[in-house]
């Protein structure tokens, strides 16, 4: 597909390599390239330098045939101004990042009025991420599919587990429900089991299955934990404000640390229900003040990325249960993974992953193809989405009969309204669709994943 993308920031950069990665023609606008210096040396991107507001740029970046166009530029008006444009001179389709709180009960007139296609915003994408993570103690993340029907939580095998020297086969057995391990993290290594594959102390486990039956595993690996009820934020961002009306709402009582006066004068007039501290947060004694050592969870939601780390690591210093850090540097996660840190945050990655699944979606056609690509573990697997039609190979096998290539994995079914999560003897029948996890094949068909 052909996309425009105006705005290069730490989401423009990010989704233009996501964007080419998955093989569409990717031109990019903006003003201030020279500053940006790494994503210019991709060979694969168009770019012209400019204003994206200007209709003289669009038209030279070829808007009369572009399938999206996609606005990321600082401010919500540019981008609903430039979605307007967009759509005028000709673009397809136009998404445009709205993250202003004030204004997320005016985006269903919005994207009537301007046509939007879609409306992203990363902040309140990252706050419903870190709420559906604290539903969830035990999880260091956690993922939906399938309308909020299907559930994918990570979490590590700790010393004592009672999951430690299971198979996957015996573990099933075990719990005798349809709960299944998708990958394990090794050693810095992906695995995607087999029946035989044996849990190991330290691994990472992803784990699918219904809300249930993640219960039940967690039950009997002793890892279910307290529900999360006393949270310490720090900073008031607006991701803070999106993550404190969740919080409040699922019955949790929320503190916010925030150094700006003024800030925090608006903080307490919109959120009433939260505790508005005006303080820094790099004072140890307001922390012990505050009481982070019987909080549930922290929360660093500041601006700089060194400044949660390092609250961060002290959080874990006092071994708060549930630790989450918010980062929009990726080159850092070397050093996240160093200090201990339960969940680490990247809000241009959470949304750049939203907007490629929507682009994915628009390239199906009649063909059984990838509807919605979810990566993992820094890219290192990926969970496809496939709506199956009468082009499978497959199609009417028992799962057990398909000559399936290694390292993939058949997660789970959509059969009409029933979700199955298979074992061999399942077929795959037409207008069902599927989830499957691979970490070795470029995958695009549905018929790739045979041999």
């Amino acid at each position: 597909m052909k996309i425009i993308i105006v705005g290069i920031g730490k989401l423009g950069e990010y989704l233009a390599k996501s964007l080419v990665n998955e093989g569409n023609e990717v031109t990019l606008i903006d003003l201030h390239f020279k500053s940006n210096k790494s994503i210019i040396n991709n060979e694969d991107v168009n770019y012209i330098n400019g204003n994206g507001l200007d209709s003289s740029i669009l038209e030279e970046a070829g808007i009369k045939d572009t399938d999206i166009l996609i606005s990321v530029m600082e401010q919500d008006e540019q981008n609903v101004m430039c979605s307007l444009l967009g759509k005028k001179l000709g673009a397809k389709r136009t998404i445009a990042r709205i993250r202003t709180p004030e204004y997320a009960n005016s985006i269903n007139i919005l994207k009537e009025e301007l046509g939007l296609s879609m409306s992203i915003n990363p902040e309140l994408m990252t706050a419903d991420y870190i709420a559906r993570i604290l539903s969830i103690p035990s999880a260091i993340d956690a993922t939906t599919f399938f309308k909020n029907r299907i559930l994918m939580i990570s979490l590590i095998v700790k010393e004592n587990s009672k999951l430690e020297g299971h198979t996957i086969h015996s573990l099933s057995k075990k719990l005798n429900n349809r709960t299944i391990i998708c990958a394990i993290k090794r050693n810095e290594e992906i695995i995607i089991p087999r029946g035989n594959t044996k849990i190991q102390v330290g691994d990472k486990l992803y784990v699918t299955g219904t809300q249930l039956d993640i219960n039940s595993l967690l039950k009997y690996s002793k890892l279910v934990e307290e529900k999360t009820k006393r949270v310490i934020i720090s900073g008031g961002s607006n991701t803070a404000i999106y993550l404190t009306k969740k919080l409040l709402a699922m019955g949790m009582s929320v503190k916010i640390i925030e150094i700006d006066e003024e800030r925090c004068k608006f903080l307490s007039s919109i959120l009433p229900g939260a505790l508005i501290i005006n303080g820094d947060v790099s004072d140890q004694n307001l922390l012990y003040e505050e009481g982070i050592e019987v909080c549930d969870a922290f929360i660093s939601l500041n601006s700089i990325d060194e400044e949660n780390i390092v609250y961060s690591m002290f959080a874990s210093r006092l071994k708060v249960p549930k630790i989450i850090t918010k980062i929009n540097h990726i080159d850092l996660d070397g050093v996240v993974g160093e200090a201990k840190i339960n969940t680490v945050i990247t809000p241009h990655k959470i949304a750049s992953r939203e907007i490629v699944r929507y682009v994915k979606a628009m390239q199906n056609s009649a063909t059984s193809s990838s509807e919605s690509t979810y990566r993992f573990d820094n890219d290192n697997f990926e969970m496809l989405e496939f709506k199956i039609k009468k082009d499978f190979n497959g199609l009417n096998k028992s799962i057990r009969d398909l000559k399936l290539k290694k390292d993939l994995l058949i997660v789970a079914i959509m059969h009409g309204k029933n979700i199955i999560f298979p074992n061999g003897s399942d077929i795959i029948e037409n207008g069902d669709t599927v989830i499957i996890v691979n970490n070795k094949h470029n995958i695009n068909d549905i018929n790739d994943i045979l041999e």
